[in-house]
């Protein structure tokens, strides 16, 4: 959101985080009837029309809300079954994290990262009472919420083992759906009040568990496979460099990429295929060599793969090592001071020598194109000066996305 200047909603945003974490810092405030009192109940429901498919950190805002609006404290927690210390620790700790935060702005305004340029703490609090209904959070918002929420309590994660049937006789005989959670080793329930219940995602994140006849999750969170990858890598697990899917080039990290099997926790539950930069130097040069001869990092050479002795991708089997064209062209990556091993090495050794991986280079093509090969060979020059946007206008920002794994 920083990187979005003059966001109009970013005070929204901001209140909601606030919000959220003084939610899930503190116990579930509602009045723990569970199970075995099925009466109807006004401030449940009333918590219910706000519904959201994301996260309860919604509802909980709301609540909050309506507890700090209330002109009487105590009436408003009896009539809603919710317990008045919990919600007055929950207000004041919001009003205290909010302080905070501005208050770290103004003495970290020479450093971006801690300054927020939106507006003041006036203008988030007036922008967090407004209710729920009238400026909902939009589903990017509600995704940087929940991906703020992974990052914080990423030890809180559960796997669905398995999910909600209802019975033809209603909601009160619905079976929760049931998790597998890192923390603990027995299953734990996703309570069909939760704001995410309807959907019950494969992965989530609670901030405590509530124990009655069995273990309910409160205050959760839906989670994206990929997010565990992202903001908990230190308890994922991942596999040697995968050949198939194949390693590529991104052009706008300018490095080279492989993808991995990931699983995350003790459980080792399976996440869809991920990419990370290789960081075997060896591995490397070959990838990138590959990259280049393919046309991912200079799209001139791309339309003339046809006229090559071999497939690029000749490169990454190993037995190709043993082949001339391969070792010398992987060689010469490898001689200079500073290995090319992406785009930015590539033009500083060109600008030191035009002629660095000429023959390399010309070695891979049939020999019927070597006329033809000069006038690539400066359409080469040409491209690696441009920007990636510039190389490939079509592509778009950012790393491929993680593969689902079949």
């Amino acid at each position: 959101m920083r990187k979005a200047r003059g966001y109009a909603r970013a005070n929204l945003v901001l209140g909601y985080a606030v919000a959220a974490a003084a939610a899930l810092s503190l116990p579930n405030p509602f009045v723990m009837q569970f199970e075995g009192n099925h009466a109807s109940n006004d401030g449940l429901d009333q918590v219910e029309k706000t519904r959201t498919t994301v996260t309860d950190v919604i509802v909980d805002k709301q609540k909050n809300l309506c507890f700090e609006l209330s002109g009487s404290p105590v009436e408003f927690c009896n009539e809603n079954l919710m317990h008045l210390k919990t919600l007055e620790e929950m207000s004041k700790l919001r009003k205290q994290l909010l302080q905070l935060v501005f208050n770290q702005s103004t003495i970290g305004a020479l450093n971006e990262e801690f300054s927020w340029p939106y507006g003041t703490m006036k203008d988030t609090e007036h922008a967090w009472r407004v209710s729920s209904d009238k400026h909902p959070l939009l589903l990017n918002e509600e995704e940087l919420l929940g991906q703020a929420i992974c990052a914080g309590w990423a030890d809180r994660v559960a796997k669905c083992t398995r999910a909600i049937s209802v019975s033809s006789e209603g909601d009160r005989k619905a079976k929760a759906a049931r998790y597998q959670a890192c923390m603990v080793k027995e299953t734990v329930f996703l309570h069909r009040w939760s704001s995410v219940s309807n959907s019950a995602p494969e992965f989530l994140v609670y901030s405590e568990l509530l124990r009655t006849k069995r273990p309910y999750m409160h205050g959760v969170t839906t989670v994206k496979p990929d997010w565990l990858v992202k903001y908990a890598a230190p308890l994922c697990s991942f596999s040697a460099p995968l050949l198939d899917p194949k390693p590529y080039y991104e052009p706008l990290a300018d490095q080279v990429f492989c993808w991995v099997i990931s699983t995350f926790g003790p459980h080792l539950w399976q996440l869809p295929l991920h990419s990370v930069p290789i960081s075997d130097n060896v591995q490397r040069v070959s990838v990138f060599a590959y990259a280049l001869l393919e046309g991912q990092l200079l799209p001139c050479l791309g339309s003339v793969r046809k006229y090559m002795s071999a497939p690029p991708a000749s490169i990454l089997r190993p037995e190709a090592l043993g082949q001339k064209r391969v070792g010398n062209l992987l060689s010469k990556l490898k001689s200079r001071p500073r290995t090319i091993d992406c785009c930015s090495m590539l033009r500083e050794a060109w600008k030191e020598n035009p002629r660095e991986l000429h023959a390399e280079i010309l070695d891979w093509f049939q020999e019927s194109f070597h006329k033809q090969f000069e006038v690539l060979w400066s359409q080469m020059h040409l491209e690696v000066l441009l920007d990636p946007q510039e190389r490939f206008p079509k592509k778009k920002r950012g790393k491929r996305k993680s593969k689902q794994v079949l």
